[in-house]
């Protein structure tokens, strides 16, 4: 009996903690630099999963090099998804000014729900030390 107490009492605790953790301490940034649509589809996917796991969670997506041709409205194929990402689940999505001048993009050329930063990178490490942790994403 006592065995059959105690292993009830422990699956108990195991989903009363699993459920526990609704991601709200969570900061994750997410860098994104490919312009492969399956590596586009694997961060769709990534988003996804994070936040129907931890959906109190906090994501940036910052995207640059290669990565800004799936924030641009003539070549993505994913503007729904992303947007969706923003408006539903509060999501950031960040795009380089040095790769959009680099290659030539105006803002007008990003979908309108894009936010811009001076430089990706230093977007980045300043998501690390404020305590974020880092996801490099794609394939």
């Amino acid at each position: 009996m006592k065995k059959i107490f105690f292993f009830l009492l422990i699956s108990t605790v195991s989903v009363f903690a699993q459920k526990i953790d609704d991601g709200s301490k969570h900061k994750t940034v997410f860098q994104f630099v490919s312009g492969d649509t399956l590596s586009q589809k694997s961060l769709i996917n990534n988003l996804k999963n994070f936040k129907e796991g931890w959906p109190k969670s906090q994501v940036e997506v910052v995207f640059h090099g290669n990565g800004i041709f799936m924030v641009m409205t003539e070549k993505t194929t994913f503007a729904n998804e992303l947007q969706s990402f923003v408006e539903k689940e509060g999501i950031q999505m960040v795009v380089c000014e040095n790769t959009m001048k680099q290659k030539k993009i105006k803002k007008e050329q990003l979908l309108p729900f894009m936010q811009t930063v001076p430089m990706g990178i230093g977007e980045i490490v300043i998501k690390q030390e404020q305590g974020w942790s880092y996801i490099k994403a794609g394939l």
